[in-house]
């Protein structure tokens, strides 16, 4: 599961990528504020890549039935489920990230650690898909996860699916089945 992640502007690609976002915020939505960087938490405004040269401030989160976000979707089921469905098939997106966190529960004293996982040399790209909600002026969107790998399991049983740029092109064009190896291909570092 990905419950909160990261910007780190210091990467200048990053950095660009959050301008735009702002810049487009500004344009079309006047006061409304991207999150610009460090952790960022469900229901903060962020930049997502819509495609290969656009990006768009969002919205984390989709807003279910009884009014509260759903931020993650499991990679698993989600052509399956009627939340995500559409999305999945009309609307993917990728979320820019430095890095995620997760937290593990120590079984002796019962106190949550919490561990920062980033790519060495750089920043990383969550699959995620979004859907346009009733009074928001601005998409919302989720995280797709999938089963823990390369270490992770330690920690969490859940991880974002995270992918190379290599993949983005197939990411927007054939989805999540075309990746196949690529969604796995990762090496990482925890903190």
């Amino acid at each position: 599961m990905c419950g909160r992640y990261y910007i780190d502007i210091d990467e200048p690609e990053l950095r660009e990528i959050v301008r735009e976002a702002e810049e487009k915020a500004r344009e079309s939505l006047g006061q409304i504020t991207v999150k610009a960087g460090g952790e960022i938490f469900p229901t903060d405004i962020v930049p997502v890549r819509v495609g290969l040269h656009q990006i768009q401030p969002m919205k984390w989160g989709f807003v279910n039935y009884a009014g509260k976000p759903v931020i993650n979707a499991r990679s698993e089921t989600a052509l399956e489920k009627p939340m995500f469905q559409a999305s999945m098939t009309d609307r993917r997106c990728l979320v820019p990230a430095s890095g995620y966190f997760e937290w593990k529960k120590s079984e002796e004293n019962k106190r949550k650690t919490k561990f920062r996982f980033y790519m060495p040399g750089g920043f990383l790209y969550f699959a995620a898909c979004y859907r346009h909600e009733k009074n928001s002026p601005l998409p919302h969107f989720v995280i797709l996860t999938r089963q823990a790998a390369g270490g992770a399991e330690t920690i969490h049983d859940r991880m974002p699916v995270i992918l190379q740029e290599r993949h983005m092109d197939t990411w927007f064009s054939e989805g999540l089945d075309a990746l196949g190896a690529g969604l796995t291909d990762l090496s990482y570092c925890i903190a």
